[in-house]
């Protein structure tokens, strides 16, 4: 798609909805979320029981949205790992309906697991990786997780709670006033505690939230991975070959020996060196182009009504492109020409705890910033592929001007949707040497089975439910 043709719209930049928690950081219609700093405070660790619990009553109250009817819980159900728990919508569209159920937005809801461990925000350069750091959301906008837990909640295309087209920290605070949770928020913050000022009083509700983002249910490392690390579970034949392939060594730990073939994984999603030298993430929470093809199936490429939608709608339609990263540190959003800082098209590499955890076998989970990708082992087999065509040995090289002129075979994959080789990681598709992270992989059919095998040990035990 042509740079030439993005342009601003009345706010001066692109809108980004996305069922949830991806909706771009608009001063419009996000107050403040621009410029959230906060830091993280005691109860982000979990130590006051209390607060953890108001924080689940919380992120489970279906009126918290306007209309009523969706939670945060709606979008980040544990029952598929935090993440959308609705099968159809995953198939169909990988992005999401918000609170008003016309409203889509361009990104999938990612997990909420284990997002405690990501680095404070804003992203950060790091010279050693070579790539920005830090901060939630697939752009990075929000600093942690109470900053996070505002956004949904005042996104016109997600819940939806705004008062003449700006979001309302005002309307948040009188739901949950008159809701079945007040109590105990009173309970933890004071019987005078809806007296404050409702800027006070959001604050409250987002920190308890975090509080509960941040506790062991969230994040409990209570998967076969986790076990056999611990030496009380072992690996089949198929989940080991997964775990070597994943590391490139025969100890599933980076730096260790040699293995028989590497798909380079570890080297975004990330392991400790050791066990025990810290907790295994899987992932290292910096920004990459892996060259994610375009969701022609997004319903936010027509959501173009600033009528039924005024705040959130998309004001280039299907001209739409997602400059993640960049829409957050660009001032103008990424709009313009150039791309000094080298972020374009990059987006922040997911964990892959979770990764597929489903409430049953037939259950559709959808991969990639988008939801383009309908399986785990499609997103797999694009990681080893991503620049093949089905004439062997062809390879795509999306450092020339026209990469696809000439091709005898039909490429596996449609074009990525930001296709700059500036961005892209491995543009050239090379085979072998450094950085050849994706993109030709030479992994047979059995070996990335085995890899979505070993992703599939990465499940955490079922929680708990939520309470009455």
């Amino acid at each position: 798609m042509a740079k030439s043709k993005l342009k601003k719209n009345q706010s001066g930049r692109m809108l980004k909805g996305s069922g949830l928690l991806f909706a771009v950081a608009t001063p419009t219609f996000i107050v403040g979320l621009s410029a959230i700093s906060l830091k993280p405070t005691a109860a982000q660790g979990g130590p006051n029981p209390k607060l953890v619990q108001l924080g689940r009553a919380l992120f489970f109250d279906e009126g918290l949205s306007n209309p009523a009817g969706m939670a945060c819980a709606t979008c980040h159900n544990p029952t598929a790992g935090f993440s959308y728990p609705v099968s159809m919508i995953n198939e169909a569209t990988g992005t999401v309906p918000g609170a008003v159920e016309s409203r889509f937005g361009n990104r999938k809801p990612p997990t909420i697991s284990y997002a405690r461990f990501i680095p404070q925000g804003p992203p950060t350069f790091d010279p050693r990786q070579q790539a920005y750091v830090g901060g939630l959301f697939f752009d990075g906008r929000a600093a942690n997780l109470p900053g996070q837990a505002q956004a949904p909640l005042q996104n016109p295309n997600e819940m939806n709670n705004l008062v003449h087209n700006v979001g309302s920290p005002a309307l948040v605070v009188s739901e949950v006033e008159s809701g079945p949770n007040a109590n105990l928020f009173k309970q933890v913050f004071g019987p005078e505690a809806f007296s404050q000022p409702a800027d006070q009083v959001f604050q409250q509700i987002v920190q308890a939230i975090a509080a509960w983002e941040s506790s062991p249910e969230v994040s409990p490392f209570s998967s076969k991975y986790d076990a056999y690390v611990a030496g009380k579970a072992t690996l089949t034949a198929a989940e080991l070959d997964g775990l070597r392939l994943f590391t490139g060594t025969v100890n599933g730990r980076p730096g260790g020996q040699p293995y028989v073939k590497n798909a380079e994984c570890s080297s975004c999603h990330v392991l400790a060196p050791q066990a025990g030298q810290g907790p295994d993430l899987f992932t290292d929470s910096h920004y990459y182009n892996i060259g994610i093809p375009r969701n022609e199936n997004n319903p936010y490429y027509a959501q173009t009504n600033k009528v039924t939608d005024p705040v959130g709608y998309n004001a280039l339609g299907d001209d739409y492109v997602d400059l993640g990263l960049a829409d957050f540190l660009y001032p103008d959003g990424g709009l313009v020409e150039g791309d000094s800082l080298g972020i374009k098209g990059t987006f922040k590499a997911p964990t892959l705890r979770n990764v597929d955890a489903r409430p049953d076998a037939e259950f559709v989970k959808d991969y990639g910033h988008n939801g383009v990708f309908k399986s785990l082992a499609s997103i797999v087999h694009f990681y080893n592929t991503r620049n093949l065509t089905r004439a062997p040995g062809e390879v795509i090289d999306f450092t020339k001007p026209n990469p696809y002129e000439g091709l005898k075979g039909k490429p596996f994959w449609p074009r990525p949707e930001y296709a700059s080789p500036e961005t892209l990681i491995n543009p050239a598709g090379h085979a072998t040497g450094p950085g050849r992270h994706l993109g030709n992989l030479g992994l047979t059919a059995k070996q990335e089975a085995d890899i979505v095998a070993f992703l599939q040990t990465l499940t955490d035990a079922p929680p708990p439910p939520p309470a009455p």
